[in-house]
């Protein structure tokens, strides 16, 4: 143990300099290496840190303290963490390149983990006592792994540097250039395809967390897309963003043959026999219920089930205590959304809700009970889709997080100036829009603001799953349509029954009934809007957003004012002070550079042939 705790240190200590120092090998940790895999034990402790919390991505646990992705967006209103102001209002720059205090440097933290695992692909081998077949698929997951922490970084940060092997001592002097976008995705897919055959085909349900084969087929069609995507497909924007080579980044001529690739690569997993969508079932001889639906899709992010195809396990203590509103024992619902996220969700009977303006011009509220709200509440909020019901808090809603000792208690959520979850009642953490995020919270959480208790269990929180993959193959296809690109797997009858059975199961219609299919351009604009809210605050938004090249300009999605409501008026539910359409405080500014997170200047000071990300 005592030499595996002096190799950590040893790691440790490149996390304080430039990239490639920090994939150095030097003579006395090669000493050591040469103990830690003579060992099956600790070659074992070895392989087990790549998915440590050193390097391994998690995103719901801590949520906004530990990045930006979940609350970076229009989705949300975060104005109380410390580092989500910072992004969201245009203020990284290479010399502050993270949000600040707790926001990770991902740049760094994953040329570690690559390190790692091409120190322990390199080594491995002379692990004598490691069983043949365990030896086999571990090296397949590294591989797997190296490919992903390369992805990871590159959606971030746009075309990196391709690192396949740690640094021996002759090679210091080496400097790391970017490699283009093209060559990135071709190499992770080669790894990917590589590593396939070797992956496990399966993993018991106390392993679930860790990847099958499947989840690198299905992590292939993401990064697929993303690369058919505007953003990195022909755009002559980054035209001058090269190396000091001349090498050209970002491919400069569109091709639409990329959505096909994409669908190509979705079908692969469609064609996967172990994984199906989680659809709601009656009791027997019943008939569905909309609780039934509301409560299917809240457990497709909670439990363990077929639709997920590879899941982070996660704490979900600091996202349930941010998202519970104050008449819980909770930090008061800091965590807001947005009335433009609200909005998004499809009304009941499957259509587009009208602009948000245009409820609070005639405001209205319910007379009656209905489908997941009570009487008196605003009428935005009402007669909507299962989905919205099932990811989030509203005013007046009647929920219940039930300790065992009392489970009969529900209550109603107040989130107007003196109710029981408004501003009066809050100190320091305070919820800003009106509603907060429900989705991602365990079905079996607890809270008692009573008796101050609260209990959120872990949840296999997806970092892929098939309802995503549905949507990619749906997106890909009708691309392929728009830009009359045809192929095997190039096909619209597929991709809306695939769409509509992703709908039936949040009791939904057609799309086509609301859309003529053959009218690309719309049902594009709609399979972004059903993105969105399928993909509620599974980290997809952040991403999506930029890859589709939408979120600059005077128009852009991340450069225009979100709205909740007022929060520092109300006195009861149906006080129209409260329901007015207030522009949220938390300032935007979304330019050019921010679709690639700058790498720290010193980085670039270091390694002279790494370019920084443009407009910079």
């Amino acid at each position: 143990m005592k030499k595996y705790n002096i190799l950590i240190l040893v790691l440790f200590s490149w996390c304080l300099v430039g990239c490639s120092d920090y994939l150095d090998q030097d003579p006395e940790e090669l000493n050591t290496l040469e103990k830690v895999f003579s060992s099956t034990q600790d070659t074992r402790k070895w392989f087990a840190r790549i998915y440590s919390d050193d390097y391994y991505p998690k995103d719901l646990y801590g949520s906004a303290y530990y990045n930006h992705y979940m609350f970076g967006t229009d989705d949300a209103n975060n104005e109380l963490d410390w580092h989500i102001p910072v992004v969201v209002s245009g203020q990284l720059s290479p010399e502050q390149p993270t949000g600040a205090w707790t926001d990770v440097y991902y740049f760094e933290k994953y040329y570690q983990a690559i390190r790692h695992c091409n120190i322990f692909l390199e080594n491995v081998d002379k692990c004598i006592d490691l069983p043949i077949v365990e030896k086999k698929y571990k090296t397949a997951e590294a591989r797997f792994m190296r490919a992903m922490y390369h992805f990871w970084i590159l959606r971030e940060y746009g075309p990196i540097p391709i690192v396949d092997h740690s640094i021996k001592s002759e090679e210091l002097s080496t400097k790391f250039a970017r490699n283009s976008m093209d060559e990135c995705v071709e190499w992770i897919c080669n790894e990917i395809d590589a590593a396939v055959p070797d992956m496990l085909e399966t993993r018991v349900d106390d392993d679930y967390g860790f990847p099958t084969q499947a989840a690198a087929i299905a992590m292939k069609s993401r990064l697929l897309l993303m690369n058919a995507s505007p953003l990195y497909n022909g755009n002559t924007t980054y035209s001058n963003w090269r190396n000091k080579d001349g090498k050209q980044l970002i491919n400069q001529i569109y091709d639409p043959e990329k959505w096909r690739i994409a669908a190509d690569a979705a079908k692969a997993v469609l064609d996967l026999p172990q994984h199906r969508l989680l659809k709601p079932e009656a009791e027997e001889g019943g008939e569905l219920t909309f609780d039934d639906y509301v409560d299917n899709y809240r457990r497709i992010t909670t439990t363990i089930n077929d639709e997920i195809i590879w899941a982070c396990p996660q704490a979900t203590s600091w996202w349930s205590m941010q998202c519970w509103p104050a008449v819980f024992h909770s930090w008061n619902a800091r965590d807001a959304v947005t009335l433009n996220l609200v909005n998004d969700y499809f009304m009941a009977d499957g259509t587009v809700a009208r602009p948000i303006e245009e409820w609070f011009e005639n405001k209205q509220w319910s007379s009656e009970d209905g489908n997941g709200t009570i009487a008196n509440t605003f009428w935005m909020f009402c007669d909507r889709e299962p989905r919205f019901y099932a990811s989030t808090h509203f005013p007046n809603q009647r929920v219940s997080y039930a300790t065992k000792e009392n489970p009969d208690v529900w209550q109603t959520i107040e989130f107007w100036y003196e109710g029981n979850s408004g501003l009066s009642k809050s100190s320091g953490d305070r919820n800003s829009t009106g509603l907060s995020p429900r989705k991602n919270i365990p079905m079996d959480a607890t809270t008692d603001k009573s008796q101050a208790t609260c209990t959120s269990n872990a949840i296999p929180f997806p970092t892929i799953r098939l309802g995503e993959i549905y949507l990619n193959y749906i997106e890909a296809v009708l691309e392929c349509k728009r830009n009359n690109v045809t192929g095997d797997n190039v096909d619209l009858d597929k991709a809306l029954s695939l769409w509509d059975e992703l709908r039936a199961r949040v009791n939904l219609g057609s799309i086509t009934e609301i859309c003529s299919s053959s009218d690309y351009d719309a049902l594009i604009e709609l399979l972004r809007q059903e993105r969105r809210v399928e993909l509620a605050w599974e980290i997809h938004r952040y991403f999506d957003v930029r890859r589709w090249f939408i979120a600059h300009g005077e128009q852009g999605v991340l450069n225009t004012p979100c709205y909740g409501l007022d929060v520092t008026r109300g006195k009861n539910a149906t006080d129209p002070d409260f329901f007015t359409q207030t522009e949220c405080s938390l300032q935007r500014v979304f330019r050019l550079e921010h679709y690639f997170a700058p790498i720290r200047s010193s980085e670039c000071a270091y390694n002279t042939e790494l370019v920084q990300a443009p407009f910079y």
